[in-house]
């Protein structure tokens, strides 16, 4: 067993100095410790007396190795069912979570596939013991610890999002799901790797893998994710970014069928710009026909809500949302539903203010909640609005009638907030977004890099320089020496200096 352990040790090397002795250590490595490990994990026994040998933080890369190899056996043998060894809370589980809180990224990321079944052991291990919560951080965790800007989508962004909404944990997504995604990983970025070693380190996405094709990420995988993401936020009423992650999802290209996460995502897409603006809007330009007419179809009843809210008429949305109560909560978009309704009534209260200066609650019950509330009932609607909404109003007694009472709107001129504090707040909203620019720059130009050392890119350029080839032999003019003036000599010259 100790022969086995010096060479599982052998890697980080001490004395590795450049990026290619280090690559070159860690293929070698990879390759020759995948195979060893297949003939002599025979048991259970082998694998744990490695792993607690070894220490996850230095040796992660073998740590990895033997960690899957043991998932693996342990699956094999309990026929699909998770057996008592992948439990949370047994050893196995903690040596898991372990590697995924104190791993070395740079080894990790030669050994893609690996990662991605500990990743998943983890999280599904935690979802059949029906304790989601348990996985949440140590996976948000090796998300941040593997790309800080976590601006490279992994599989792993998949997992948090959904064991966050089966856990109620919305909040703790936020360090991930608040980031921009900028990379998908494509088979461009070993190279961009080593063409940017002698390069000053920016704060651009990091690839996540190193030789292997990336981690198998599939069109579902992307909608799913942002899919999840907007939940996240609707969950946390922060109904601009719900948007803007619904809005990706609608988006995205359709040729031959549209996802039923696309329709799912902008039945959704719907209820929320009721609740953020009041009204309905356009789908993004870059929307396709196909994905437009398919969701015209399939989501008629809430484009029918939409119209019945923006009328104005209660009683028409009323009827709207009763008639599709089943459909609501079939798709497990009743508290959405619900909401809107609300939303409606809040819309109509404020809409009050832009006629009257002050109205009684009884013309407020008349005039924007249908009669539907007695004076109490509203005047405890109008105080729970103003608590819960900042709403900017003042309820008042102007007689001695309790059951008479009168609410007054409050103009901007009126307004106690103290302008240093809006100043303050308008500062900050600036250096984020300009912190926002900066990282967008600099991802866009990684992203053009990245595409000059594809395929398709260079492609590209030989056909170009094909085509300009073509035009130089047939523009040629002759000379008085019987020989050709080259035209485009400039340009093929440049052509041939990118190709290099």
């Amino acid at each position: 067993m100790e022969d086995v352990l010096d060479r599982l040790r052998s890697f980080p090397p001490a004395d590795t100095t450049s990026h290619e002795a280090y690559e070159t250590h860690a293929y070698e490595h990879l390759i020759s410790t995948r195979e060893h490990l297949r003939s002599i994990l025979d048991s259970s026994e082998k694998a744990q007396s490695l792993l607690e040998a070894l220490d996850p933080s230095t040796h992660s890369l073998a740590y990895l190795l033997v960690l899957h190899s043991y998932i693996n056996r342990i699956k094999k043998r309990g026929h699909n069912v998770a057996p008592e060894d992948l439990k949370p809370g047994n050893l196995l589980w903690s040596r898991a979570v372990s590697l995924l809180k104190t791993f070395d990224p740079n080894q990790v990321r030669c050994a893609a596939s690996e990662w991605r079944v500990v990743l998943e052991f983890v999280s599904r291990a935690a979802e059949v013991a029906d304790k989601p919560f348990l996985a949440i951080r140590p996976i948000r965790d090796s998300i941040i610890r593997m790309d800080p800007t976590c601006a490279s989508f992994t599989v792993a962004h998949l997992y948090l999002t959904r064991l966050c909404l089966l856990a109620k944990a919305y909040k703790i997504a936020r360090p991930v799901i608040d980031r921009t995604i900028f990379a998908i990983p494509s088979s461009a970025d070993r190279l961009f790797i080593q063409h940017s070693q002698s390069e000053p380190a920016t704060n651009a996405a990091s690839p996540p893998y190193l030789f292997e094709p990336p981690m198998k990420i599939t069109y579902a995988d992307h909608l799913q994710y942002f899919l999840y993401g907007g939940m996240i936020y609707m969950a946390l009423k922060e109904w601009s970014k719900a948007r803007h992650f619904l809005s990706i999802v609608i988006s995205c290209p359709a040729v031959n069928a549209v996802s039923l996460i696309m329709v799912e995502a902008y039945k959704k897409w719907v209820l929320v710009n009721l609740l953020e603006k009041g009204t309905t809007a356009s789908v993004p330009k870059i929307t396709s026909p196909l994905a437009l007419k398919t969701y015209r179809a399939l989501a008629r009843p809430y484009d029918a809500l939409a119209t019945a809210f923006i009328s104005g008429k209660w009683e028409r949305l009323r009827d709207e949302a009763q008639v599709g109560d089943t459909i609501w909560r079939t798709d497990n978009n009743n508290g959405l539903v619900q909401q809107v309704l609300l939303s409606f009534r809040k819309k109509a209260v404020r809409g009050l203010g832009n006629t009257f200066a002050a109205v009684t609650t009884a013309d407020v019950s008349q005039r924007a909640l249908s009669n539907s509330m007695n004076v109490q009932e509203t005047e405890r609607y109008i105080v729970a609005l103003a608590a819960q909404e900042g709403f900017s109003t003042s309820l008042i007694h102007p007689s001695k009638d309790p059951n008479t009472s009168m609410l007054r709107f409050l103009t901007g001129g009126q307004s106690t907030e103290p302008s240093i504090d809006l100043e303050v707040s308008l500062e900050k909203q600036l250096q984020s977004q300009h912190e926002k620019l900066d990282l967008l720059i600099q991802n866009i130009q990684t992203s053009d890099r990245k595409l000059e050392l594809t395929k398709e890119y260079i492609s590209h350029l030989r056909k170009a320089q094909k085509r300009n080839d073509a035009a130089a032999s047939k523009d040629a003019v002759p000379s008085f020496g019987g020989r050709k003036r080259e035209q485009n000599v400039d340009i093929d010259e440049d052509m041939m200096d990118e190709l290099q």
